[in-house]
């Protein structure tokens, strides 16, 4: 997968355009979109603007460049987003990949609770 793949999913999953990334990093729009699709690699300079734009670092991007892009033959699986589960926690905030840990340690029945109160404290945040 290559660097702008990442960014994109990354834009994606923060639930941004590629206008607001461009204006959190303070570029032109037509860079993100062609950094996205591979047309243009990023100086190093502007793959750091970028990061800490998505609320994560240069490494963590190349570090999920490196993971594969499609099934491994190994059970991995892709997601909504073209992503393996690996991949995809890469790209995640260290505080959201412990909760994913939390999360998937829980039995069945302490998940279900959990997101039931996960959606009332968001109802009553006024955010549903």
């Amino acid at each position: 997968m290559h660097i702008g793949h990442a960014i994109r999913i990354l834009r994606l999953q923060r639930k941004l355009t590629q206008e607001q990334l461009a204006l959190e990093a303070d570029i032109a729009t037509s860079n993100v979109s062609r950094i996205e699709k591979g047309q243009r690699q990023p100086s190093q300079k502007l793959l750091v603007k970028l990061a800490a734009a998505l609320n994560t670092t240069p490494s963590q991007l190349y570090a999920a460049c490196e993971q594969p892009a499609l099934p491994d033959g190994q059970g991995s699986e892709i997601n909504k987003a073209g992503l393996t589960e690996q991949t995809s926690q890469l790209l995640l905030t260290s505080e959201a990949q412990v909760l994913l840990k939390l999360f998937h340690e829980l039995n069945s029945d302490n998940k279900t609770l959990l997101l039931e109160q996960l959606k009332a404290l968001h109802r009553w945040q006024g955010k549903e």
